[in-house]
């Protein structure tokens, strides 16, 4: 939780100063960086590490991250044996959204293979903007109002909107599928 906010900003944006809800609060803090992290495609927390599984060696938009760098490709050979994939037979190019594509040449044929999954290990990450932690704030805070699934005799609202809006330009889309 710590990368993108505190247990201290938290209490201060909800309005919280005592103790007993400090477990609430982190446990919908972590929930609530995890959806935006879904949301957008991206770790908030520099450092980290993420594996892609790709069905073959084939062109590849690695639409997670951002990823700044590529730790290894590894794949299954015929005696599923796990094989790591040279260097050389890969390259990739960094797209303007973080994604990354990842090209192959002169690699095994998976067919043959039984179509194991190509594994992509690499590290991802990036700091957290403001934007992000608004998001979490608004999320963290209308959960912690609203604990139940449903409120009956109210009309409906959509908080989710405003937490899209702020994190849309954060977001990492592969649009070419």
């Amino acid at each position: 939780m710590s990368d993108v906010t505190t247990l201290a900003d938290l209490k201060t944006f909800l309005r919280v100063d005592h103790d007993e809800e400090d477990d609430l609060i982190t446990g919908l803090a972590d929930a609530a960086i995890q959806w935006c992290e879904d949301y957008c495609n991206r770790k908030f927390a520099t450092g980290s590490t993420a594996v892609f599984y790709l069905e073959r060696f084939r062109p590849a938009a690695l639409a997670y991250g951002p990823v700044t760098s590529l730790v290894d490709v590894r794949y299954f050979d015929t005696a599923g044996v796990k094989q790591v994939l040279d260097t050389s037979k890969y390259y990739h190019e960094a797209m303007n959204n973080g994604s990354v594509m990842l090209y192959f040449h002169d690699v095994p044929d998976l067919e043959d293979y039984n179509a194991h999954p190509v594994l992509v290990n690499a590290n991802v990450g990036t700091t957290v903007t403001k934007q992000v932690k608004q998001a979490v704030n608004l999320l963290v805070g209308h959960w912690y109002e609203n604990r139940r699934t449903v409120v009956t005799g109210t009309i409906a609202t959509s908080i989710p909107f405003a937490v899209e809006a702020l994190l849309n330009s954060q977001r990492i889309l592969d649009l070419r599928q």
